[in-house]
């Protein structure tokens, strides 16, 4: 399996939790603003397999066209798959044009349009004068506090609202040991080792965005938005004990922290083959706009 199709699978497993947790009434907000627009303009920013899109497709009543910006080409081709297979489970006919999917049915059309590039390098990439709304999934823990300023200053020389959800702040472990921590520390700071754009804001970055909005002058709404993973989903724990596996060694510099890394990797384990360990992972939702 390439990186890009473990990415990916990784994406769609996340799916329903994203779904259960996000935010009702950050939600709700940014649908009321909305509803008197007669059609919709959207920018997906770091679509990924556009998991995101085909999440708000079905929630939008407006004639919309969106436009999904992600680095990863191949990520971009998975999406237009997947859209194309939303398209025939929800009783929409699709026609694929070069990088553009229209979708039919008897009332709604909606035009998806797939850009490869930054969503740090917008304004090279698009014309921004008449978006209704940017939309983000699971992105912002990754930005650098000033990479996320830059962002807004965009949006905002272009009065263009902001819907972000699913923002890392936290992992918990239920039920909990003494090391859990330790590791849980190292898995954060992993996320805010320096880089060559900066550090990224990690579990920080919820009071970090929030305090960005408020200070550029954008006015909006927050709210929790948690994944809660029950005992019931062995393959997700492993996956998400697989990450810490891979991150958390490049922190470390002492031998011995990595056989205490191996040791409570393979507790954890043991505890999910016997169905006894969850998992709690916090979020925030955010929802920005201009008045």
């Amino acid at each position: 399996m390439t990186k890009n199709h473990k990415l990916a699978k990784w994406l769609e497993l996340r799916i329903p939790y994203d779904a259960k947790g996000r935010n009702s009434i950050v939600e709700a907000s940014c649908q009321e603003y909305l509803k008197q627009r007669q059609q919709l303009k959207i920018l997906d920013l770091g679509a990924g397999t556009g998991a995101n899109c085909r999440y708000y497709l079905s929630k939008i009543s407006q004639d919309q066209e969106w436009f999904l910006v992600e680095q990863n080409q191949e990520l971009l081709e998975i999406a237009f798959d997947r859209l194309i297979v939303w398209a025939e489970e929800n009783g929409y006919d699709s026609q694929l044009q070069n990088l553009t999917l229209v979708l039919n049915n008897q009332v709604d059309k909606i035009t998806i349009h797939r850009i490869v590039g930054s969503i740090l390098d917008l304004e090279n990439l698009i014309d921004l004068n008449t978006f209704d709304l940017a939309v983000a999934n699971a992105v912002f823990d990754l930005f650098s506090e000033n990479q996320f300023q830059t962002l807004l200053e965009c949006l905002k020389k272009y009065q263009l609202s902001l819907l972000a959800t699913l923002n890392y702040t936290g992992t918990n472990f239920i039920p909990q040991t003494e090391e859990d921590s330790n590791f849980i520390k190292y898995y954060d700071q992993h996320m805010q080792r320096l880089q060559d754009f900066g550090r990224g804001m990690g579990p920080d970055c919820g009071s970090s965005m929030w305090e960005a909005m408020k200070g550029i002058g954008m006015k909006g709404l927050q709210g929790e938005s948690p994944w809660e993973i029950s005992s019931d989903d062995p393959v997700f724990l492993q996956l998400l004990l697989g990450f810490m596996e891979e991150s958390i060694p490049e922190i470390l510099e002492e031998a011995t922290l990595q056989d205490q890394l191996n040791t409570w990797l393979l507790k954890k384990r043991h505890m999910i083959d016997q169905n006894q360990l969850s998992c709690n992972i916090a979020h925030q939702d955010f929802w920005g706009y201009w008045e």
